[in-house]
């Protein structure tokens, strides 16, 4: 019995640690599409509590190009163009490159059927 549940629990992990690889068109789709609603859904303003600083920016001392793009993506989102070039300018072309990737993706899975994970 606990040989049966054990095995259960391993499958739903590998299977959640597959989607979250991005390794496949169906994981991307999933992971991208819960991203951009979540960011979408939830208000900018409850982003203010996100650190200043990276983790990067803490044990380096620099700031690097990622620092801000999940604010940005936000602001952006909710159709504050100026909030989210002030978090970062590089989101301008984060979210044309993840659009491409998921509208790419969603095609090659309506074109092949293949939803496998």
């Amino acid at each position: 019995m606990v040989t049966a549940n054990f095995y259960k629990i391993r499958r739903v992990l590998q299977k959640f640690l597959y989607v979250i690889s991005l390794s496949k068109p169906l994981s991307r789709v999933i992971v991208f599409s819960l991203g951009l609603i979540i960011l979408f859904v939830l208000p900018t303003e409850k982003l203010h509590y996100l650190p200043i600083r990276s983790a990067y920016e803490s044990l380096f001392n620099f700031k690097p190009y990622s620092s801000g793009i999940t604010r940005a993506v936000s602001r952006l989102l909710h159709g504050d163009v100026t909030g989210a070039w002030e978090f970062n300018p590089l989101v301008y072309l984060v979210i044309p490159l993840a659009l491409f990737i998921l509208i790419k993706d969603v095609l090659y899975l309506i074109k092949t059927k293949d939803f496998s994970v």
